[in-house]
């Protein structure tokens, strides 16, 4: 389904780039396609802004930490490889991240955390 009023298309649009700067100038396809619906992407992008730029308490490797097991709880994919890829940029090492998905194992079972191996490098032999 493509949205074929112009001006909704154009006020998705703004939205968008207004989230794209928020994000430092990257979106995902499902950013773009919820551009479809200006007032979905009002919606998203305000929440992004209360959630990421204000009044934000805990420290960001964290934030994306915590992000990455809610992703995995709910089975989205790719809110785990996004979140945990951004904890690590932030700081997260490898037992962190490990220490979570054991915490997301023990209430969610094995399934939960099988996308997150993404983030993951295959040890040598």
């Amino acid at each position: 389904m493509k949205q074929t009023n112009a001006e909704q298309l154009k006020k998705g649009q703004d939205v968008l780039e207004e989230f794209r700067q928020l994000r430092g100038g990257t979106v995902l396809e499902f950013h773009k396609r919820m551009s479809n619906d200006p007032a979905l992407m009002r919606a998203f992008t305000d929440q992004y802004l209360n959630c990421n730029k204000t009044d934000t308490q805990i420290p960001r490797k964290y934030r994306e930490l915590v992000m990455m097991a809610l992703g995995c709880a709910q089975g989205t994919a790719t809110t785990i490889r996004t979140h945990g890829r951004l904890a690590i940029e932030h700081g997260a090492t490898v037992e962190e991240v490990g220490e979570v998905l054991r915490l997301v194992f023990f209430m969610c079972g094995a399934t939960a955390i099988i996308p997150a191996m993404e983030l993951f490098d295959i040890p040598e032999e």
